[in-house]
């Protein structure tokens, strides 16, 4: 950060216990982050690659920081949602393709939450089959539309704090090798297909267009303007790099340190839920689905909301329960994401393949923050220091290589 931003982030950490009330923007991303693509990913990761691609765990937290603190800097000083701002600094084209980017990504996460959950209902009630995607869709519809979500909502986030808690107890009493630990913080990249997708899907469930547009929009329904960048520092330091890296963090570990010893292949949930086992016996697989369940379900609102939020910036409707089209625009993301229980394969994996497939379409996001926030016409004195600058060309590398690379890898361009 520049001079600028660190006195910011100085004056909120020097005045937080007022403003620990206004925290909330980064946290509503941390929640949809660290949902169940990003536990299933990092859990399958270490559990089959041991502690190899820790350094990815651990930059994914940064760099998600990083692109969510530019994110809300973007949002804060416009006043409005990214795309608006794109449209107003280069043209309808341009807003047209990364509405469309950001909507493809944000809808195949619909398809593929949706598909999870039907799983994990059908795993919970002993009776699998596709209807129980209509009666979510139907339910979380109406809900979203006509309000009343937010205890089950509440509800949710306390079940998967309690399992990210057992996570770390997990971590820490199963004694992880420190060593491992520090050779797995040094850069590898496995040849293997399967870790070329871990790699992305981690990366992608941490740095990803989605959650990187819909900070723009959650700073300015909360109200925040200039004077507010310090809060959104230490909002975003706490809810993505602590939180959300946490939460990763101790789900890899636990993975590398109890699964990966005993060569325990991931195949479906209750394989994940093993790791669990150290710290709650027999209880591990009920106590893994409940938690599930319930980061399926605090993730898969967020995200048709993000989709009504892209369009009714796109089309100029209002985001409230006041304008219909904005109803409408979140009624389309439920419809599409009914499609994700009729498609083929497990949806474990689908999980992790939708966060790499999402990471595809992220450098264009990262890319447009980057020059907004480095041009003084637009940026003013809000423009980005070096550390944050290097951090942003990093992310913008970095997912351009990982998701390059796991596409050449699956179409066999690479060895």
């Amino acid at each position: 950060m520049n001079a600028t931003d660190g006195s910011q982030a100085h004056a909120a950490v020097s005045s937080s216990t007022g403003l620990i009330s206004r925290f909330g923007p980064a946290w509503v991303i941390s929640a949809v982050a660290a949902g169940p693509a990003t536990m299933a990913s990092v859990a399958m990761a270490g559990g089959t690659f041991g502690y190899s691609l820790l350094w990815v765990v651990v930059l994914s937290g940064l760099l998600a920081c990083v692109n969510q603190y530019m994110a809300a800097k973007t949002g804060i000083i416009a006043g409005k949602g990214i795309i608006r701002i794109v449209e107003e600094r280069w043209g309808r084209t341009w807003a047209m393709i990364l509405m469309i980017d950001a909507l493809v990504a944000t809808w195949l996460a619909a398809a593929a939450l949706m598909k999870a959950l039907v799983g994990v209902t059908g795993l919970v009630t002993g009776w699998s089959t596709p209807w129980w995607g209509l009666f979510w869709t139907s339910l979380l519809g109406f809900l979203l539309v006509r309000g009343g979500y937010g205890l089950l909502e509440r509800v949710s986030k306390v079940l998967v704090a309690l399992v990210v808690l057992c996570f770390m107890i997990t971590a820490i009493t199963i004694r992880p090798d420190p060593m491992a630990m520090l050779a797995g913080l040094v850069p590898s990249l496995p040849n293997q297909d399967q870790a070329a997708l871990m790699m992305a899907a981690i990366m992608g469930g941490a740095v990803h267009i989605t959650i990187i547009a819909m900070h723009s929009y959650t700073v300015n329904q909360r109200g925040w303007q200039t004077n507010n960048l310090p809060l959104a520092a230490l909002d975003t330091f706490l809810g993505m790099f602590v939180a959300f890296g946490l939460y990763s963090t101790a789900i890899f570990i636990t993975g590398a340190a109890w699964l990966h010893p005993r060569h325990m292949a991931i195949h479906n949930v209750f394989d994940l839920a093993h790791a669990l086992t150290p710290v709650l016996g027999p209880l591990a697989g009920p106590v893994f689905l409940a938690g599930l369940l319930a980061a399926v379900l605090s993730t898969i609102t967020p995200t048709f909301m993000a989709g009504g939020f892209f369009m009714a910036d796109t089309f100029g409707w209002k985001a409230s329960r006041e304008d219909k089209r904005f109803h409408l625009a979140i009624l389309a993301g439920c419809l599409v994401s009914l499609a994700g229980p009729l498609l083929p394969g497990g949806w474990l994996i689908m999980l992790v393949v939708m966060l790499a497939m999402g990471l595809c379409g992220t450098p264009l996001i990262i890319a447009m923050n980057l020059i907004l926030l480095n041009s003084p016409s637009w940026a003013g004195k809000h423009t980005n220091g070096l550390t944050v600058n290097l951090l942003g060309v990093i992310s913008l590398m970095l997912t351009l290589f990982l998701a390059g690379r796991w596409i050449l890898i699956k179409l066999g361009g690479m060895s």
